[in-house]
């Protein structure tokens, strides 16, 4: 009885103690009467402050996209752009360059060329503006428009891209966008070959062999890719490219704005193009044909969604684009400037001239 009795009390104690830590335990998890309410509702507005650091970028960053000039002919302006790029191109020259700081100046002015829309669309848009100015195709056109309604061109237009060439006229349209295309292309490429040239004759010279310190910026400059300034005046002139007219007169001087806002390419030179194999079907040159299809009837500026939607090949966006990529890697890796000149003729010149060469395929 005595044991029974002792086993009761010892019982009671253990449950005792056990309800007390069990109260100590509860009573460290309930929020301290000192403690304001306040302070429990502080988490959230920690957790929203990086929520703001990350949506203020998008209020001052300017758009990656192609900015266009209100009211401005698309075609034209679109234009502009690869003559931006074929221009700096042309004013690129290896003699001139004696120091680290000038091959990186003249790298960074064609490397900012290369944002992927804008100068795919750009290259889209100068053979179109060619295209256009073939009178046969342009009267076919508007004979079209007249049969079919405009609506109903631009939607057979946009839907097989290759309706344009098979119109009368639209064979000799895309021969001129090509011959423009692949000109252009050769010149680029005989630059490129330049400074990849460059790259083995400046290993005499201790400004090219030099190590520079700068390559950290060099590099964030060229992921950077600031598009160029506003367009100078020679190419201002495509911006206000009229749409296209029939008249052989009028083709002498659209032919003539042309030559004007572009120089890295003669007439000699484009004559002197021989395509040998027929232009491939849904190629990008059936784009510039259908392209200056749309110019024929007016459309570039006031059906601009409609007309980029057609300049936009994406075999050519990702051409350039990986153009660019490879440039900002093979920059990267350089230590020297002589290095820097391979680059610079690799993938801004090299690879951009094998996009455009590849548009008739």
């Amino acid at each position: 009885m005595q044991r029974k009795w002792l086993a009761f009390v010892f019982a009671g104690l253990l449950a005792g103690t056990g309800l007390m830590i069990h109260a100590d335990a509860a009573a460290q998890q309930r929020p301290k009467a000192g403690a304001p309410k306040a302070a429990a509702k502080k988490a959230p507005a920690r957790k929203a402050a990086p929520k703001a650091t990350k949506a203020a970028p998008k209020v001052t960053t300017v758009p990656a996209g192609i900015l266009i000039p209100p009211g401005a002919n698309t075609l034209g302006a679109h234009a502009a752009l690869y003559a931006a790029y074929a221009n700096d191109v042309n004013g690129l020259s290896v003699g001139s360059i004696t120091t680290g700081r000038g091959l990186t100046v003249s790298t960074e002015r064609i490397a900012r060329h290369l944002n992927s829309d804008r100068l795919a669309l750009g290259i889209i848009a100068y053979g179109a503006a060619w295209a256009a100015s073939e009178p046969e195709f342009v009267t076919e056109v508007r004979k079209a428009e007249a049969t079919m309604g405009r609506d109903a061109l631009i939607a057979r237009l946009r839907s097989d891209i290759t309706f344009a060439r098979s119109l009368p006229g639209g064979e000799q349209a895309a021969q001129s966008a090509a011959r423009v295309v692949l000109a252009d292309a050769a010149r680029i490429q005989t630059q490129g070959d330049a400074f990849k040239q460059a790259a083995y004759d400046w290993q005499r010279f201790a400004w090219a062999k030099a190590s520079t310190a700068d390559s950290k910026a060099r590099n964030a400059a060229l992921r950077a890719l600031v598009p160029p300034p506003p367009l100078a005046a020679p190419s201002v002139t495509f911006s206000t490219l009229p749409d296209a007219n029939p008249t052989s007169q009028s083709r002498q001087v659209r032919t003539q704005v042309l030559q004007r806002g572009l120089n890295i390419s003669t007439p000699a030179a484009r004559e002197a193009i021989v395509l040998t194999d027929p232009i491939r079907p849904y190629s990008p040159i059936d784009r510039m044909v259908a392209v200056a299809a749309l110019t024929a009837i007016g459309a570039p500026s006031d059906r601009k969604e409609d007309t980029e939607a057609l300049m936009r090949d994406p075999r050519l966006v990702s051409c350039v684009n990986s153009s660019r990529l490879n440039m900002q890697m093979c920059n990267a890796a350089t230590k020297q400037p002589y290095e820097r000149s391979f680059c610079l003729a690799e993938h801004p010149l090299g690879e951009i001239a094998k996009c455009m060469a590849k548009v008739v395929r």
